[in-house]
């Protein structure tokens, strides 16, 4: 079972899709993060991958690469996805192999307009790093820009992942104009919940099956959405969610 840990909701980037801006903006500690993985190898052994990144930037929590170091201590595969903005890009070969860096637009105008400041560091950073670590672009799919960029990774040998816009509400309320409407699931069934394919840490502790449920006020246990789900019903925490079949 993989982990992802939210190590920080704060971001010098304001992407107008991005629930985070408006989450209440830290960092975790260093120690707050020891007893998660304590907790979590405990209950679930030791995860085979890790990856610290959340709804804000992962490079601006002081204890990043701490965090990454005792990740790979544990014997265990530390990743995250970075905005590109970080100035030292030498220091991710220190604990990590792989790596994945949003990128939507090789559009300046584009990316500020999307709330991406400083594409020419990002595509800097990019080059670099790309150079001693496997590097995956991640481009959300705001616009005919992702062909662009798709074209751009081809040419580097990046590999490239393209991601639609979450239709959840918890998600949406911050792009109205692009909110399409997801099919009512008919199966009932989420990979996330019959597999036990990851846990999600949030930044104030809470468990999660996956990354996709930011707004907790309806979600009560993992256990309860399994339960939800088997009798037909649909979580509230789950409404919309692309993951639901």
């Amino acid at each position: 079972m993989n982990v992802q840990i939210e190590v920080t909701t704060r971001c010098n980037f304001d992407c107008f899709y991005c629930a985070g801006r408006d989450m209440e903006q830290k960092d975790m500690t260093m120690e707050h993060y020891l007893k998660i993985m304590d907790s979590h190898v405990h209950r679930y052994g030791i995860p085979a991958q890790v990856s610290l990144q959340g709804e804000g930037e992962p490079t601006l929590n002081h204890d990043f690469f701490n965090m990454a170091a005792h990740v790979r201590r544990i014997g265990s595969e530390p990743t995250t996805i970075t905005n590109g903005s970080y100035k030292y890009p030498e220091h991710f070969a220190q604990s990590f192999k792989k790596i994945g860096i949003s990128l939507d637009t090789l559009d300046p105008a584009e990316a500020s307009r999307v709330g991406r400041h400083n594409l020419a560091r990002v595509l800097e950073f990019i080059e670099s790093v790309s150079s001693f670590l496997e590097v995956t672009i991640f481009t959300v799919a705001i616009s005919p820009s992702f062909h662009a960029v798709a074209a751009w990774c081809q040419q580097r040998g990046l590999k490239h992942i393209v991601q639609p816009l979450q239709s959840k509400p918890d998600y949406n309320y911050r792009y109205p104009q692009h909110v399409v409407v997801h099919p009512r699931p008919s199966l009932y069934q989420c990979a996330y919940l019959q597999q036990d394919l990851m846990r999600y840490y949030a930044i104030d502790s809470g468990e999660f099956p996956c990354c996709f449920i930011k707004d907790a006020r309806h979600y009560v246990s993992i256990a309860d959405l399994k339960q939800q789900l088997a009798n037909k019903q649909i979580p509230a925490s789950c409404s919309g969610c692309k993951e639901l079949k």
